[in-house]
């Protein structure tokens, strides 16, 4: 029988004054040395698995018994570090999973030298590719239903390649520069598939999710990979999923990843069904409206 492959680490960084970084003194300062140490058990907990740490009711009762300390002190420690941003809190309301871009940042580095590793899709807060450089490592990505979404081609095979055939870096870079000049066509294409009323539904959320930015701007890019994502559902599920988000004033702050674990999470029938109810009344407040989504493209940056 093979072995199963490794994905977390025996050691991580640890920096000598890991105690005066405002997160961890913040939670020194309220908990004690309790407080610190409880932290440093969840890092080491969280690298020995990867690069996140499930934290259901069944995590916390273990985590708890094997340091010994009492849950409920654990419970409001973890509180603490995700209100102060020593773990991401969106990523915590959306999957119960406790992570953060250094901690991902820390753990692609140390693998690098693995031959290939398996990524979770949606825990990703960061780009790997920006944190490879010239590794063979071959990056895996899964979705959350465990099936193979990505292969990363590592990035020293491209260069041997590219040292080959040194005109496969012109084209390649042709072709790029092509597909970015082609983002509203692209687009355009994209809501092909939708109804009048949807498009409508899809324009009014792209509004209100561009308020989410300090500059109140969303690049051209990050419009077309919504529409990449919600092309993977049926439209009738992406049409619940704005929907729900652009009507409920408690989620006007929060940004697309949000909006794609509804709109995932939503079954065909359960949309349908929603959908098909009146819906619950909110206090939507107003956003000013823009005429047409080709002019949020051109407004993106």
């Amino acid at each position: 029988m093979a072995r199963p492959k490794k994905e977390g680490l025996d050691y991580f960084p640890l920096d000598v004054d890991m105690d005066q970084d405002d997160k961890i003194a913040l939670i020194e300062a309220k908990h004690g040395v309790i407080g610190f140490g409880v932290t440093l058990k969840l890092l080491m907990k969280i690298y020995k698995e990867g690069y996140f740490y499930r934290w259901t009711e069944r995590e916390q009762l273990l985590f708890s018994s094997r340091i010994n300390v009492n849950i409920n002190a654990v419970q409001e420690i973890v509180i603490d570090c995700i209100n102060w941003g020593l773990f991401d809190k969106e990523t915590y309301e959306k999957y119960e999973v406790l992570t953060s871009k250094g901690i991902q940042t820390r753990y692609i580095e140390a693998i690098l030298r693995r031959k290939s590793v398996t990524l979770q899709e949606e825990f990703l807060l960061i780009d790997y590719r920006d944190h490879i450089g010239s590794s063979k490592i071959s990056i895996t990505l899964i979705n959350a239903d465990n099936k193979e979404v990505n292969v990363n081609i590592n990035c020293q095979s491209n260069k041997i390649n590219g040292d080959i055939n040194p005109q496969s870096k012109v084209k390649e870079s042709k072709v790029k520069e092509s597909n970015k000049n082609n983002i509203p066509e692209q687009i355009e294409n994209l809501r092909l598939r939708y109804s009048k009323n949807q498009l409508k539904i899809i324009d009014d959320y792209l509004e209100m999710i561009r308020h989410t930015r300090v500059s109140a701007k969303i690049s051209p890019s990050v419009i077309l990979g919504m529409y990449q994502d919600w092309d993977k559902r049926p439209t009738i599920c992406v049409e619940y999923g704005l929907k729900i988000h652009t009507e409920n004033p408690a989620y006007h702050s929060k940004k697309e990843n949000y909006t794609s674990g509804i709109i995932r999470n939503t079954t065909a029938e359960e949309a349908a069904d929603k959908l098909s109810k009146p819906f619950p009344q909110f206090n939507t407040g107003t956003h000013k409206k823009q005429n047409s989504f080709l002019a949020l493209v051109e407004k993106g940056g």
